[in-house]
């Protein structure tokens, strides 16, 4: 077994709580404005943190299913599923743990509840830098869209995967 794979045997996927706000909160901007630079100029990137409050976290989490990514106290990541409209509305991992195998167990624990609750087809919106990742996962492109945030408009790609 190699170091990578003993660091994601001590990941767990956990459901959120509304106290895990802040850390989420922490995670997402940081994800943003290092994972999403590669693709995103800083004034798209401003003005997508710039939307961001711990606050805008709770109604998700109420709703759930939202999963966090933990390995001790530290969340690494998290995702939320929207189940009535079978799509995933977030998945982002801390910068210091991308291509680590954090996204996908997330992302896999979001497609069994998905599967769980009866969908067939999941659908998300990806940021540009996370499309190889998803088709990885299975998930194909159907279109690019430019997403309106208050002050600016970012470019993603809608994508969806058949569930079995």
């Amino acid at each position: 077994m190699t170091l990578e794979n003993d660091f994601v045997d001590m990941i767990t996927i956990r459901r959120a709580r509304q106290d895990d706000k802040e850390s989420i909160w922490r995670v997402h901007i940081r994800a943003i404005k290092e994972v999403c630079k590669s693709h995103y100029s800083k004034q798209e990137i401003q003005a997508w943190v710039g939307v961001l409050k711990p606050s805008r976290y709770e109604e998700a989490i109420r709703k759930g299913p939202f999963y966090l990514a933990a390995a001790g106290a530290s969340i690494l990541g998290f995702g939320n599923l929207n189940q009535e409209n079978g799509e995933i509305e977030a998945l982002y991992v801390d910068p210091d743990h991308v291509r680590r195998g954090v996204g996908i167990k997330i992302l896999q624990a979001l497609e069994k509840e998905a599967v769980d609750s009866g969908l067939k087809l999941l659908r998300i919106t990806s940021s540009l830098n996370a499309v190889s990742f998803y088709e990885m996962a299975g998930y194909k492109p159907q279109r690019q869209k430019r997403w309106l945030l208050p002050s600016e408009m970012v470019g993603c790609v809608i994508m969806i995967k058949e569930l079995i």
